[in-house]
C-alpha cells in the first residue's frame, strides 16, 4: 500500500490570511508540521499542497515538497483530492498545517489503523479537556458508537447525555486519512443537508454510508484558528524546546 502525506496549507484563509507562514520560534508554522511528520517510515512521500506561491517560496526555502494547486476549492479535502490525481497512491494521510502540536507516533498509528480496518476514512481524535471548547463552535464534536466508528459530527456537544453521568465529549485532530475511494465518492457527491447545514466536510462521506473510524489519542494538540491559538502554541513550543535543552 502506497501512502501519501498530505499538508494542506491554504494561505487565502478569512480568519487568519496567511496562517501557514506565521512564525512560530522563528520558524513557519507549516515547517513545524512538516518537520515532525518528515521522519515517518510510514510516508511514501510528504508534500505540502498550497493555493499560494509565498507558501511555495517558503516551502522550498526550507526544502519541503510542495505543489501549487487551485484557488477555488471549498475545503482541504478538495484539495487533497487535487493530489490524489496528480501522485497516485492508494492511502492519502491529511496532516492540517494549522495543527504543529501532533504527534507523529499518532499519525503512525493513524496509518495502521486505516490499513488493517474495513474503513474508508478515520481520524484522529481526542477527549474534551477544557469545557470552553466543549461550547466552541469552531470546535467539532463526535458521536462514536462501541466500535469507534464515526456515527455523526457537530459544532454542538454531542451526544446529549440525558442518561449517563461523567460522560465523555470527543473532538476531531487535524489529521486525517482516506483511501483513494473515499476521495474519489467525495469528489462526485454534492453536499448533502446535513453537511450544508454544519459545514463539516467529514459529513459528505458519512452521509454516503461510507466507515469513517476514530482513533482515540491522548494529545494536548490544537489547531490555529486566532491569534490568540498562536500566542498560545508559541508558548507550548518555546517550553517544550527549554525541556529538550535542559
Amino acid at each position: 500500500m502506497r501512502v501519501i502525506g498530505v499538508i494542506p496549507a491554504r494561505y487565502a484563509s478569512s480568519r487568519f490570511p496567511g496562517k501557514p507562514l506565521a512564525d512560530i520560534c522563528g520558524k513557519p508554522m507549516v515547517w513545524w508540521v512538516y518537520n515532525n511528520m518528515s521522519s515517518l517510515d510510514c510516508l511514501d512521500d510528504l508534500i505540502v499542497a498550497t493555493d499560494d506561491e509565498k507558501i511555495v517560496d517558503v516551502c522550498k526555502q526550507y526544502n519541503m515538497k510542495v505543489m501549487l494547486t487551485s484557488t477555488n476549492h471549498e475545503t482541504g479535502t478538495d484539495r487533497v483530492v487535487e493530489v490524489s490525481e496528480k501522485i497516485d497512491g492508494d492511502l492519502y494521510v491529511v496532516i492540517m498545517g494549522d495543527e504543529p502540536l501532533i504527534k507523529a507516533e499518532d499519525v503512525s498509528q493513524l496509518v495502521d489503523l486505516s490499513k488493517n480496518s474495513m474503513c474508508d476514512a478515520c481520524m484522529l481524535t481526542t477527549k474534551f479537556v477544557d469545557p470552553v471548547d466543549a461550547v466552541n463552535t469552531t470546535t467539532i464534536k463526535l458521536a462514536l458508537n462501541d466500535d469507534n466508528d464515526v456515527i455523526f459530527m457537530s459544532r454542538l456537544p454531542i451526544p446529549y447525555p440525558k442518561s449517563a453521568i461523567g460522560y465523555e465529549l470527543y473532538k476531531n485532530m487535524g489529521a486525517y486519512a482516506f483511501t483513494k475511494n473515499a476521495l474519489n465518492i467525495f469528489k462526485n457527491t454534492n453536499k448533502g443537508r446535513i453537511e450544508r447545514a454544519e459545514d463539516l466536510e467529514m459529513l459528505r462521506l458519512i452521509e454516503k454510508h461510507c466507515i469513517v473510524k476514530a482513533l482515540i489519542v491522548s494529545s494536548d494538540s490544537m489547531s490555529v484558528d486566532t491569534k490568540k491559538d498562536l500566542e498560545r502554541i508559541r508558548r507550548l513550543i518555546s517550553e517544550k524546546m527549554s525541556r529538550s535543552c535542559e
